[in-house]
């Protein structure tokens, strides 16, 4: 079988289905849909699913589809619901055998579906995902990624001019969610995003760590290349996005690793990292995120059980132990 499992010959492409999840992006949508449209890869079909947004972004986004050429689904949910649920919603109403996850303040070079669908030809690869540059287009964002003992979640290469010292494919902890591309039969065994990463960070490396468990490799793709105006929705560095990361970063250990791993190695980082932060900056967010966390203790319980029942594969903690 070729053509990412779906047993087609060499001149008929897998479908990819292209899921673009938007709040309030109207300033971005033009020159993300002219991106796709400028792809060198068929057949896509394109999905949006609208998370409630103030703007006039439901309708730009039917605008610029119908202005490039291209067929298009919105989805309006009327409010926000998360960047998790309001993926699968667009992942239950597309058909492609293939899925990019797309964020709508990015821009595709022409031929990064195509590198993306090339790599998930490989049955060992689960997720694929791009080399993200900031909009200067020269300083990386994200070349892969690795998780610290405490959660953190780390990018390679991030800030250094893009020389091509990153221009090897390999295999990473996770890429990020911002442009990831993702074999359907491979989400279906694995599960779907989880909706208790509200409403938004850690659902893809959450996503990442569940089909590395059950065997498949999480690959970054150099050739796959993407702009990403990073944060545009919550904000870079503010108090509300420290309040998010970190109770969605407590979460996500306390949902993955054993109780062991817990307490002999997480615990220690996160008393390392402590040290090492500025309290006026992260303080307040990170202790209301501790909070958060112990008043939601028994959902997440409820979640780890869950995944562990139905992923019935060995806990991976490959974590990096320095800071």
């Amino acid at each position: 079988m070729s053509a990412v499992d779906g047993g087609a010959g060499p001149d008929d492409r897998p479908l990819v289905s292209i899921i673009i999840v938007l709040f309030n992006s109207a300033e971005h949508i033009s020159r993300c849909v002219s991106s796709i449209a400028s792809l060198n890869y068929r057949p896509i079909e394109l999905v949006f699913v609208d998370n409630g947004s103030r703007d006039a972004s439901p309708l730009l986004a039917r605008k610029c589809a119908a202005e490039a050429g291209l067929k298009c689904l919105v989805s309006e949910t009327g409010r926000n619901s998360g960047f998790a649920r309001a993926n699968n919603l667009g992942f239950s109403l597309s058909h492609g055998q293939v899925l990019l996850m797309l964020n709508p303040d990015t821009e595709l070079w022409p031929d990064a579906l195509e590198k993306l669908v090339a790599a998930l030809d490989d049955r060992t690869v689960g997720i694929a995902g791009c080399k993200v540059l900031y909009p200067d287009r020269v300083t990386i964002q994200h070349a892969g990624g690795y998780i610290r003992d405490n959660g953190l979640t780390m990018h390679y290469g991030v800030g250094e001019a893009d020389d091509g010292q990153y221009d090897t494919p390999w295999e990473c902890a996770y890429v990020t969610g911002a442009a990831l591309a993702i074999r359907r039969n491979v989400l279906v065994r694995a599960g779907m995003l989880d909706p208790g990463y509200y409403p938004a960070y850690f659902e893809e490396t959450d996503l990442c760590l569940r089909i590395r468990r059950l065997g498949y490799r999480v690959v970054y793709i150099p050739g796959a290349r993407v702009v990403h105006d990073e944060s545009t929705t919550v904000g870079k560095f503010t108090k509300r996005y420290y309040y998010l990361y970190h109770r969605n970063r407590i979460r996500f250990m306390l949902k993955n690793y054993s109780w062991r791993f817990l307490l002999e190695r997480a615990l220690p980082m996160e008393e390392r990292w402590l040290t090492m932060i500025e309290p006026w900056e992260q303080a307040v967010p990170l202790n209301h995120g501790y909070f958060i966390n112990i008043l939601n203790l028994p959902l997440t319980l409820a979640a780890r059980w869950k995944m562990e029942r139905e992923l019935k594969a060995p806990r991976l903690e490959d974590t990096v132990s320095e800071l």
